[in-house]
């Protein structure tokens, strides 16, 4: 049996008419994973960038905290507690601005990780003034001191005190060994 020319042509052309339906078989179902893969590969080099902009602020997060625990006051470690020398601290920063605090209420003591917290409720009044000046200064405390409720009233009509309550946060760190408040 012998082949002609015309039928090798025409062979071939069928045998390359296969392989390029095959191969645009093969081609067409990756095209729309690579397409995928695509929008992952961007997705990821995003979230590699993000992750290395935060490695090279971890420094700067480490030199904050360690500046944010040097302000908190440390007290020993124990079933002491500490409500009644986070009031003198509170009593002593409202007298100094004139604000008289009437009740003063504080919550349990609330552990997050190595930081203590306390809540103190305290009933006050005194002048516009004085209330400003005292948060001012608690602001001024740092992370030490946090007011996160405030109420304001009118003491009467014609009388220029005010009266009010708030909630004042209190951030601490209790020591292993047991020490009088370091800071």
């Amino acid at each position: 049996m012998k082949i002609s020319k015309r039928e090798m042509g025409l062979a071939l052309m069928t045998l390359t008419v296969i392989l390029i339906g095959f191969t645009w078989y093969i081609v067409s179902n990756r095209v729309e994973q690579w397409k995928g893969m695509k929008g992952e590969i961007a997705q990821i080099d995003r979230q590699v960038r993000m992750h290395q902009q935060a490695i090279k602020m971890s420094d700067s997060w480490k030199t904050e905290l360690d500046t944010l625990q040097n302000g908190l006051a440390v007290f020993a470690s124990g079933d002491h507690s500490v409500a009644p020398d986070l009031l003198k601290i509170i009593k002593q920063i409202s007298s100094k601005h004139g604000l008289d605090i009437t009740r003063t209420q504080p919550y349990p003591e609330k552990q997050i990780g190595d930081l203590f917290e306390m809540g103190i409720n305290c009933t006050w009044q005194g002048t516009l003034e004085a209330i400003v000046f005292f948060l001012a200064d608690l602001q001024e405390q740092g992370a030490r001191f946090d007011v996160r409720s405030l109420n304001v009233a009118p003491q009467g009509k014609g009388n220029p005190t005010l009266k009010g309550n708030m909630v004042i946060h209190c951030a601490y760190m209790r020591s292993a060994a047991p020490t009088p408040e370091a800071k």
